[in-house]
């Protein structure tokens, strides 16, 4: 499903086989060294998941270490974004030449919690959600907190600002199978304050998938 979601010139990768830390490189394994064993599953699934995409574009060796901010430190000339789901994990990959951003989100399908809906969504989003019959429109909730989720992995990594939920106004085109995203926070760098952003979605009988790309050269500013 992943593979919908991007252009050609991003590489994805998917797995839900049971992670096995011994198999993460020595430098890996530190960064999780003190951590749950669960999240030791889930951050070993991961790197094993990134290993095999890196290894498709010619990278391997590659120990995928964890910044500061608990994101992935790529290879210098990649961009990518992995996100896990409930023993799933999926990976998107491109080179910078093409690519300056890249935001991949998978969620367990299923309706979003009602007390969260005033913390993900805006006045505009609530009110669209509102015109859904109720067996949709959790699900539909869920899956504009996971295209949010996408817009942010995409937008930090180039502009170093933690974005929250009601920085960000989406708008969801059901029929085409995409969103609109907008962005404002006043420390977001310029041009990307007012910045609009595109992505897609997809999902099947167990999970959503939001996928953003920002190309290394947009065509059109906001």
């Amino acid at each position: 499903m992943i593979d919908t979601l991007f252009p050609q010139d991003v590489h994805t990768y998917c797995t839900d086989e049971e992670p096995d830390p011994g198999l993460l490189y020595p430098e890996e394994a530190d960064c999780i060294r003190n951590a749950v064993l669960g999240r030791q599953r889930e951050f070993a699934q991961g790197r094993l998941c990134a290993r095999r995409a890196l290894a498709h574009l010619g990278i391997r060796d590659f120990p995928l270490l964890m910044g500061k901010d608990r994101a992935p430190i790529w290879p210098e000339n990649i961009v990518g974004s992995l996100s896990h789901c409930t023993g799933y994990c999926a990976v998107a990959l491109g080179s910078k030449r093409h690519i300056a951003g890249l935001g991949l989100d998978v969620e367990v399908i299923g309706p979003l919690e009602e007390k969260l809906l005033p913390l993900i969504c805006g006045a505009s989003e609530l009110a669209w959600l509102a015109k859904w019959p109720d067996a949709e429109r959790g699900v539909l909730a869920k899956l504009v907190f996971s295209a949010k989720e996408s817009v942010f992995k995409c937008v930090y990594p180039l502009t170093r600002v933690f974005l929250d939920f009601h920085d960000c106004d989406l708008r969801l085109h059901e029929s085409s199978g995409t969103f609109t995203a907008r962005i404002v926070n006043h420390l977001l760098p310029q041009p990307w304050n007012g910045r609009r952003l595109h992505g897609r979605f997809a999902r099947n009988r167990e999970r959503l998938f939001t996928g953003v790309v920002q190309p290394a050269e947009p065509a059109q500013l906001p």
